[in-house]
Parts: C-alpha cells; sequence; structure tokens
C-alpha cells in the first residue's frame, strides 16, 4: 500500500493541528508557572522589603541610642563655654603675666 500525495496532505494536518494543541497547552501551562513564579517572587520582595525596614529601624534606634549621650555632652560643652570664658578673663585680669599683681609693687 503505497500513500499518495491526499494521504500525506491529511496526515500533515492532522499532525499539525495536534502540534499546534500541544503548542497552546505547553504555552497555557507557562503562563500559569510564570503567574505563580510572579506572585512568589512579589511576596518575596516584600518579606524583604518588610526585614529591611525591621533592621533599618533597629540600627537608627541603636544610632540614636549611642549618639545620643554624646550629643548631651557637646551641648553641656556650648553651655559651659560663656562661663569659662568669663573665667579665663577674670584670671587673665589677676594674672596678666602668669603671675598674682602685687600691690606693694609699682
Amino acid at each position: 500500500m503505497a500513500l499518495t500525495k491526499t494521504d500525506i496532505d491529511r496526515i500533515d494536518k492532522r499532525f499539525n493541528r495536534r502540534l499546534k494543541k500541544q503548542k497552546v497547552e505547553i504555552l497555557t501551562k507557562l503562563d500559569s508557572q510564570k503567574e505563580d513564579i510572579l506572585l512568589r517572587m512579589d511576596s518575596q520582595k516584600e518579606d524583604i522589603l518588610e526585614e529591611m525596614d525591621n533592621k533599618l529601624q533597629h540600627l537608627k534606634g541603636d544610632f540614636f541610642e549611642r549618639i545620643d549621650p554624646i550629643l548631651k555632652e557637646v551641648m553641656t560643652a556650648r553651655e559651659e563655654r560663656p562661663l569659662i570664658e568669663n573665667r579665663l578673663e577674670i584670671l587673665e585680669k589677676i594674672h596678666p603675666k602668669g603671675k598674682h599683681i602685687l600691690s606693694s609693687q609699682t
């Protein structure tokens, strides 16, 4: 039994239809898997961002906790500076050359 041109064309058409159907099924599955992957990635991204935010908040808290005493010292030094400058001026009047002014010397 020999295959005629018509038989070969029919087989070719059936084969093409089956391939197209399988192609559509495969593409549909891939699209579904792609959507699942994208959803998982979005979820992971949100988790990572939340974790980073928590760590940054903790780091920020630690930073301010450590720098707060230093800032308090700076503020205290600024407040004391005019008092120290006044005291130095008074001491310089009393000790102009690093010595007491003696009233007996003229």
